[in-house]
């Protein structure tokens, strides 16, 4: 992949879908040809939130997939029956840990663009018998996933991909039940920002920096103004750590649906 001006949205997504249809292959890590040290793979897994006994049962390449910024699960309390929705699932780490809590009267899906990472986390999901877990292809900005049909949705260092993230917030309104959490890690822009800023339409946004997290990350200010015209209430950062730069930063979002 090649730098250059990235406002191309179709660009952004093909550029995503190959980048981690390579890391589902082992061929790069999550950051492709960034020169940004990102976190990622299995010896990350635990600084990044995870508890070590609940990681055991898990395959290999589960962790060795693993390109998150944080531990959703932890903060969105799954709880037994309901019904979670990962967003860029990927090899299904966040899957596979949200079904042990929603336990066998709940469901988990997994939403994935990418076919490789489809593939590997089907396989991981055979391996573990998790009957109550099912991956889907789709797109976070359309997903093909029924109204009030979900009770948690969550997401692990995906959103910020996203070159539409008002769609991801109103396709996430949509699927939820009233009542219902959603609570994402994500890499925001630290300090304070005004108005509606984003980097997304920056004319100096490279293709590399998309994918290593960096160009999409957008101000705190702009990810809560977002969720909460979409209609979400009790909008908060909940937590937050330095992540890469001096100016990034990873966080987990919390909000509700009335």
């Amino acid at each position: 992949m090649s730098a250059g001006c990235c406002d191309d949205s179709g660009e952004i997504k093909n550029a995503v879908r190959e980048l981690y249809a390579k890391v589902a292959a082992g061929e790069v890590s999550c950051c492709g040809d960034s020169d940004a040290e990102m976190p990622m793979g299995a010896d990350n897994v635990q600084s990044i939130g995870y508890a070590k006994d609940a990681l055991e049962e898990l395959p290999r390449d589960v962790l060795s997939a693993n390109a998150g910024c944080g531990n959703p699960i932890a903060d969105a309390h799954p709880k037994p029956g309901e019904t979670v929705l990962d967003l860029g699932s990927g090899a299904g780490l966040d899957c596979f840990l949200a079904a042990k809590e929603v336990g066998p009267r709940g469901s988990v899906v997994g939403l994935d663009m990418t076919d490789a990472m489809l593939e590997k986390a089907e396989k991981n999901r055979q391996r573990l018998g998790a009957q109550n877990v099912s991956f889907r292809k789709g797109e976070m900005e359309d997903m093909p996933i029924e109204d009030a049909s979900v009770d948690i949705v969550i997401s692990n260092c995906v959103i910020n991909l996203s070159p539409d993230k008002a769609a991801v917030y109103r396709e996430s309104f949509r699927v939820l039940r009233p009542g219902g959490r959603f609570v994402v890690s994500d890499v925001i822009r630290s300090g304070e920002a005004s108005g509606d800023e984003t980097t997304e339409s920056s004319a100096e946004t490279s293709i590399e920096d998309w994918c290593a997290c960096i160009a999409g990350a957008i101000s705190e200010h702009a990810y809560t103004a977002g969720l909460r015209e979409a209609g979400f209430a009790n909008v908060e950062i909940i937590g937050r750590k330095p992540y890469v730069t001096p100016e990034l930063a990873s966080a987990t979002i919390r909000a509700i649906k009335p």
